[in-house]
């Protein structure tokens, strides 16, 4: 066989080789195709509903807010938000007592498997002009959820506006679990596991004199997830027997 049959021979050769891979992947790919639908049928998390709505919240149940406050309801776009289901209490100091003047309370409650994390305040506030003074972790002492929950990580930032500071206390609790930063909750929500899925952005936040000392606004930040936490968890928030029921 002279040199040029050979070339000739070699290049069928690997012609052959070629489709019949080709052929492979594509038997493989329509062969595989239904079986991967099915297990990401079989492990798609479904929604779970709260178990009461969060409009439905008690405040005159927190301690530290009983007397020498006065509340109202704020109202949040839910194009902004991401959700109808949430809460946003705004509490102002009755007379001349001293600071903190005022405490809010912003609870968001998702359970579409296809939504969004929320961006946190930080990202927010930078966004509306603030400026960032400080982001750090801190632990949050709950007593009242002492069996489980209690010391949580938490998220803490303190910003400036030209007229006024804020101190902002933030955390996430998805699928009964406490969670400081969306990238741990983006991992949890996607770990296969509970049958179920939801997940909340939990933030408290006080105002204090433009540039002044945070020190009463972490304070009065934490007493109010110290005290709304137990609450939320206790009656609103599903428990983990529900997120895991088949």
């Amino acid at each position: 066989m002279n040199e040029l049959s050979l070339v000739s021979l070699r290049n069928s050769l690997a012609s052959a080789r070629f489709l019949l891979s080709a052929v492979i992947l594509i038997v493989a790919a329509v062969a595989l195709q239904p079986g991967t639908k099915a297990l990401a049928k079989k492990y798609e998390k479904k929604p779970m509903a709260i178990r009461k709505p969060l409009s439905a919240f008690d405040i005159s149940r927190l301690p530290s807010f009983q007397t020498g406050w006065k509340y109202s309801w704020g109202r949040e776009q839910i194009e902004d938000i991401g959700t109808a289901e949430y809460m946003h209490i705004i509490l102002n100091r009755k007379g001349l007592i001293p600071e903190p003047k005022q405490v809010e309370l912003l609870v968001t409650y998702y359970n579409n498997p296809r939504d969004k994390v929320p961006h946190t305040p930080d990202v927010c506030s930078r966004q509306e002009g603030a400026i960032i003074r400080k982001l750090s972790t801190l632990i949050l002492d709950v007593p009242a959820l002492a069996d489980k929950h209690s010391k949580i990580k938490c998220r803490l930032v303190i910003m400036d506006f030209e007229t006024v500071s804020f101190a902002d206390i933030y955390l996430f609790f998805v699928e009964g679990k406490f969670r400081h930063t969306r990238e741990q909750v983006r991992w949890d929500l996607g770990k296969p596991g509970n049958s179920r899925t939801y997940f909340s952005k939990i933030e408290a936040a006080v105002v204090f004199p433009t540039g002044g000392d945070p020190s009463h606004a972490i304070q009065a930040c934490k007493t109010m997830l110290a005290e709304a936490l137990p609450i939320l968890l206790s009656e609103h928030f599903p428990t983990d027997e529900q997120i895991t029921a088949r």
